[in-house]
Order: C-alpha cells, then sequence, then structure tokens
C-alpha cells in the first residue's frame, strides 16, 4: 500500500524517481490569544513554509543585494530569519504588528476599492517596511527589522487564508478535519498541506526551484495589491469542501490535498521569486530601480 508521504509526492512531484526521507515540519507557535480574538495568530505556511519563501529568495538574489543583506543580518542564510515576525509580534515590543500580518477582503471587493478599519493591514505593513529598508539615513537596527518582517510577510501574503473573510476570521472559524483529525481550515493552509509532503524545506525548495524566464519577468509586474488579488482569487476553490456527513465537519483528505497542494507550491514559488525582486530592487545596485 503506498504511504502517505510517497502518494504526496509522487503526485505533486510525477518525475522524481525516490522520496527523500521525511523531516517534520516545525509547528507554528500559537501566538498571542488577543490576536487570535481578531484573526489567525497561527504562523502562516508553518515554519518551513517561510524557509522555503526565504531559500527561493535568497537563490534569486544579486551579489550586491547578498551583500547588503549581510551587512543588515550576518552571514546568515535567509531562512533562518523566515518566521521571526510571528515570534515578534508574541512579544509586547511586537504587539502591535498583530494585523500586520492579514488584510480582510469581503467577497467581491477589492483592496483598491473598500475601506478598512484595521490600523495597519499587510499590504501597508509592506509599504512601510519596503520604504524603511531602502531608507539609509534609518539605524541599521531599524533597517534590519523592516528586512525580517519583510521576509516574513511576502511569505504570508501569498497564503490565500491571510487574504480572507473577518467573518470566519480568515478561515479560522471554518471547522474541518483533516484525515479525521479535528482542526480548521486556516490551520490547514498554515501547515497540514505542507506538512503533508514530510519534506524538510531544503528538498522542497530543490523541486519547487524552476521557474521559468517568463514566468519570473510575469511575477515581477505587479504589486503587493496585485498579490492580495491573487489570494482572493483562490477563495472560492480554497472553500470547496467536500459535503460533510450530519452532525460533523467536512473531512479532506487525498481529494483536497491532491487539488491544493499544487496551488500551495505555486503560491510558494511565486512568493519567492516575488521577495528576490523586491530585496534586488531596494538593496541591489541602482540600475535595478532603487
Amino acid at each position: 500500500m503506498m504511504t502517505l508521504c510517497r502518494r504526496c509526492v509522487i503526485l505533486v512531484l510525477a518525475s522524481l524517481a525516490a522520496v527523500p526521507a521525511a523531516l517534520r515540519a516545525d509547528r507554528p507557535d500559537p501566538g498571542v490569544e488577543r490576536a487570535l480574538a481578531t484573526y489567525s495568530a497561527s504562523a502562516v505556511w508553518g515554519a518551513n513554509g517561510h524557509r522555503i519563501v526565504a531559500e527561493l529568495a535568497e537563490r534569486h538574489l544579486l551579489p550586491a543585494t547578498r551583500q547588503s543583506i549581510e551587512a543588515l543580518l550576518g552571514p546568515y542564510p535567509l531562512a533562518r530569519f523566515g518566521e521571526w515576525a510571528d515570534k515578534y509580534r508574541a512579544t509586547a515590543a511586537g504587539e502591535h504588528t498583530s494585523t500586520w500580518h492579514y488584510v480582510n477582503i469581503p467577497d467581491g471587493g477589492t483592496y483598491r476599492e473598500v475601506p478598512f478599519d484595521e490600523p495597519h493591514d499587510i499590504i501597508q505593513a509592506l509599504r512601510l517596511e519596503e520604504r524603511t529598508l531602502g531608507d539609509t539615513v534609518r539605524s541599521p537596527e531599524d533597517r534590519a527589522m523592516a528586512l525580517k518582517l519583510l521576509l516574513h510577510f511576502v511569505a504570508d501574503i501569498h497564503q490565500p487564508m491571510h487574504v480572507g473573510r473577518a467573518e470566519d476570521r480568515g478561515g479560522n472559524a471554518v471547522q474541518v478535519r483533516w484525515f479525521g483529525t479535528p482542526t480548521n481550515l486556516h490551520t490547514v493552509w498554515d501547515s497540514y498541506l505542507l506538512d503533508h509532503t514530510e519534506l524538510s524545506y531544503t528538498e522542497y525548495v530543490a523541486f519547487l526551484d524552476f521557474a521559468s524566464a517568463a514566468e519570473i519577468d510575469d511575477w515581477l509586474r505587479s504589486d503587493y495589491a496585485d498579490w492580495a488579488a491573487e489570494s482572493m482569487a483562490l477563495r472560492d476553490t480554497v472553500y470547496d469542501l467536500p459535503a460533510a456527513e450530519a452532525g460533523s465537519v467536512p473531512n479532506l483528505s487525498w481529494d483536497y490535498a491532491d487539488r491544493m497542494t499544487p496551488i500551495m507550491e505555486r503560491r510558494l514559488l511565486q512568493a519567492g521569486i516575488r521577495l528576490a525582486g523586491l530585496l534586488n530592487r531596494v538593496l541591489g545596485p541602482p540600475e535595478q530601480g532603487r
């Protein structure tokens, strides 16, 4: 009988002859309960998802960009800092960033059209931190923090549940089962879909990093509002759940995993490419458009 890991990897990465050894992804920190009262405080994509995006971006950095990053963060891989923003918002100093990880857009609306009540949503946060990172008058500490926040928020905005509905808190209030285990739809997208493959983040990056030049060019011709619109456009697909038995909730298993994994992988790859483009533009040589 085909194992969970082998079936998932074969379905998603059909050309591979061997399945790498499983490496369990770290579970996201549960975060701050006060943030959960308004939205998800779980780590979007889980720890490994953020590492995947950061590592993908690092593969596409210009030499000058690498030097600028090393001056701010030291000689460490970007993946080390991918989930820093989730830990930061769990502190008193970072509590104010809790709403920076998402944006609520009602069905049929767009970011450019709909007024928002949040003091600072993810798109506003991305714009703010991009300005801070590119401002060489600011202190190295301020710019380093901006860089770490950008690493995280670029990944967040590509997760469909983080451009969500306020009424169900980005899927946190949508109760489901994942192969029989009680959970919610947001957590499925945060962790279970990615953990389901049982791949390490470095293995996943090696499998995903095959965007064509045309795809990269197309993905970089977009802005933060476009990224949010893409996530929102996936809403009907993400919420297409199997019928629940009487007195129960939908049980998500192979069919849902098989349909959603390619979507998840594309969003991770797009996030990594766009993060590299952002950092090259802000921290790279002047001809990159700084």
